[in-house]
């Protein structure tokens, strides 16, 4: 009987998983849609270095420096500069890490993903990069920004009105015939979730807006990006507003927002 109970434990540890065998590599990818081409190289958020390919972040504001390491490698990139040092060796970069919208800081993808010890591969028809390490994959797409005509394109004076009234909607609780003072600018969907939520999930009061700020997916969708700047916990709050453009007469709206709070570089 014993060696008969032995033998069906043998097998069920046959069946059974070996979960300790287990990685990220084995899930699913993690997709990332912001990569941008420069100069036929890829750069991608430097949130995605720290995040997903797990290198310390820092930030030195007097010289411009970002110093990236991971597992006995380091990295010295300075913003703007192509000369970058790896463990006190002197390297050139064909594309310096640089500040998008938002204030966003991205860095070479190849370069130091291949550097922190990662595979890189690159797919031409889907205009993908992915990065692997011994426990994640990480696909980067590029941001797909189609040029739109001047005469849709949102002005200037428009994206500022919808900024301003966004900032207005943290805190609808006073407000009075809500839904006829923002119909101008947001959609009703929209206003109906202002009205359910309150106002916006977040009150900080967003002021600048980029010069590269908006991107279009097409001539009737864009995206509005800004940025609250680096706080005492060196965070920074992003606020995403899909925009969509209503008709001639009503010009572009408000049909959603969203928040991120992310540990990042920002413009100072």
């Amino acid at each position: 009987m014993k060696k008969r109970i032995v033998s069906i434990l043998a097998a069920a540890m046959l069946i059974l998983p070996t979960f300790e065998t287990f990685s990220y590599a084995d899930s699913a990818p993690i997709q990332l849609d912001s990569g941008k081409l420069q100069n036929n190289r890829v750069l991608i958020p430097l949130r995605a270095v720290s995040e997903n390919l797990g290198a310390d972040v820092q930030w030195d504001q007097p010289s411009k420096q970002i110093t990236i390491t991971r597992e006995g490698t380091t990295i010295v990139l300075t913003l703007d500069s192509p000369n970058v040092s790896v463990n006190q060796t002197l390297v050139t970069l064909d594309v310096p890490a640089r500040l998008f919208y938002g204030g966003m800081t991205y860095v070479p993808l190849r370069f130091v993903s291949q550097t922190l010890g990662a595979e890189v591969g690159w797919d031409q028809q889907a205009r993908q990069a992915t990065i692997t390490t011994g426990e994640r994959q990480l696909v980067v797409s590029m941001d797909r920004n189609v040029e739109v005509p001047s005469s849709r394109r949102i002005t200037d004076q428009r994206a500022q009105m919808l900024v301003d009234k966004l900032n207005e909607a943290t805190d609808i609780s006073a407000m009075k015939q809500i839904r006829t003072y923002f119909s101008p600018y947001f959609t009703d969907p929209f206003i109906n979730t202002l009205v359910q939520s309150k106002g916006l999930e977040n009150d900080f009061k967003f002021k600048t807006i980029y010069p590269s700020g908006v991107t279009y997916k097409d001539d009737r969708t864009a995206t509005l990006v800004q940025s609250s700047g680096m706080n005492s916990n060196n965070e920074t709050l992003y606020r995403y507003a899909t925009l969509v453009y209503a008709d001639k007469d009503k010009g572009w709206k408000v049909s959603s927002v969203s928040f991120k709070r992310v540990d990042e570089i920002v413009n100072p």
